[in-house]
């Protein structure tokens, strides 16, 4: 498992300052130089190339040129695989329409790859945003002799004053998020980034993955927009997320307060997932979200406000989580969870109304967002008592012949 932590660099003096922004403008020059040089073809495309082969710009410390060439050989390989897909696409394209017309055989004998197609088009073109720095322990080292600050990181920088590196020693301060891995193993790189003009570090820690609870329950969770989580153990997890989701949407979009109104939507989310318990779960049961609002029927009131509805994040949090824990994490599909009764199997949507659910055929009452709970739990894990309720469920015409929708 691998996990990180991001520290706000604020501490250190002004002097110190200056150099790590003259470090920023002079990295990205070389990196841009780099990366131009790499379309040209006057050095090469590899993982690791020796540092004799690197011209000299500003940066001629061995270790800096090769870090500037590992991230700029990174950055060309990414843009080039996106670019080659969306090239692909266009040549399917154009395939199709010369086999349609029966024209060019020529051309469409041939395999894609038998095309003698430039390794680097002329429209790629690569601009760089934001620019971070990854530093190898080459470059840096950790000092913890300090009684202010927790932490010293001493950067030795490319710049040589009289036969030695300048160094840039940097304090940091440890938060509640680093301090969780304090018995993890830290990596030997750090990263190095630049935001709205305030510097940060980001500092890995790895850990081997704990083996998987063979004891315990298994819950179902339910994620919604009103409420962010809802487990069919009756834990309700985030009851005040809609009232954040309203406040980003009376900002201006772009603007300082949406920023921060975003940042607080993020911290309340990790606030409210830490607090889910899963000390007795063993698996856990939620929904495969993924592309749910793609073309969404919905109005344009609603629409505003489900854009700020982060799922992924979630997510994402209770993945981490459920890793940490050693607790086995299953996504099934979402469609008609909150239809569907969880007591007699009944699907009648009408029988939602709103924050309840009361069954037509039952008489069921329950919670929408737990009976959608329950459903999710049902649909994960197999149970011979609930068996004929699902033979049920399944034979409804919005579902084929393999369960799904």
């Amino acid at each position: 498992m691998l996990r990180s932590s991001k520290h706000i660099l604020k501490y250190q003096t002004n002097s110190k300052t200056v150099s790590l922004e003259k470090l920023f403008n002079d990295y990205k020059l070389c990196l841009e130089y780099y990366i131009n040089l790499i379309l040209e073809e006057k050095i090469p495309l590899n993982k690791w190339v020796s540092s004799k082969l690197l011209p000299n710009l500003i940066i001629s410390h061995s270790n800096w040129k090769l870090i500037v060439y590992k991230n700029a050989s990174q950055i060309v390989r990414s843009c080039l695989k996106k670019h080659n897909n969306i090239r692909f696409n266009r040549y399917k394209k154009v395939y199709q329409y010369f086999i349609k017309s029966n024209r060019l055989k020529s051309f469409t004998d041939k395999k894609y790859s038998d095309l003698k197609l430039n390794k680097f088009p002329r429209s790629l073109k690569i601009d760089l945003k934001t620019i971070t720095i990854n530093l190898d322990g080459n470059v840096f080292d950790v000092s913890n002799n300090s009684k202010e600050f927790d932490e010293f990181i001493l950067i030795r920088s490319p710049y040589i004053v009289k036969h030695r590196s300048l160094n840039i020693k940097i304090p940091i301060r440890y938060h509640k998020h680093s301090l969780k891995f304090k018995n993890w193993k830290r990596k030997n790189t750090i990263k190095l980034s630049k935001i709205n003009e305030k510097f940060y570090t980001t500092l890995f820690y790895e850990r081997e993955k704990p083996d998987q609870k063979l004891t315990g329950n298994s819950i179902g969770a339910d994620c919604g927009y009103k409420k962010l989580l809802v487990c069919s153990d009756g834990q309700v997890i985030g009851k005040s997320l809609e009232d954040q989701y309203l406040k980003i949407c009376k900002k201006k979009q772009g603007s300082k307060k949406f920023k921060q109104s975003l940042i607080e939507r993020d911290k309340l989310i990790n606030q409210e997932l830490n607090k889910l318990d899963l000390s007795k779960v063993n698996q856990l049961v939620i929904e495969d979200l993924k592309n749910v609002k793609y073309k969404s029927k919905f109005s344009r009131t609603t629409n505003n406000k489900l854009q700020r509805w982060t799922y992924p994040r979630v997510i994402n949090k209770l993945e981490r989580l459920c890793e940490e824990n050693g607790i086995l994490l299953t996504k099934v599909n979402p469609a008609y969870t909150s239809q569907i009764c969880s007591g007699c199997g009944t699907l009648d949507k009408s029988s939602r109304q709103g924050e309840s659910y009361k069954c037509n055929s039952c008489n069921l009452e329950i919670d929408a967002d737990l009976n959608a709970s329950i459903n999710i739990l049902h649909r994960g894990v197999f149970d011979p008592s609930t068996l004929e309720k699902f033979n049920q469920i399944y034979r409804h015409p919005i579902f084929n012949s393999k369960g799904t929708i």
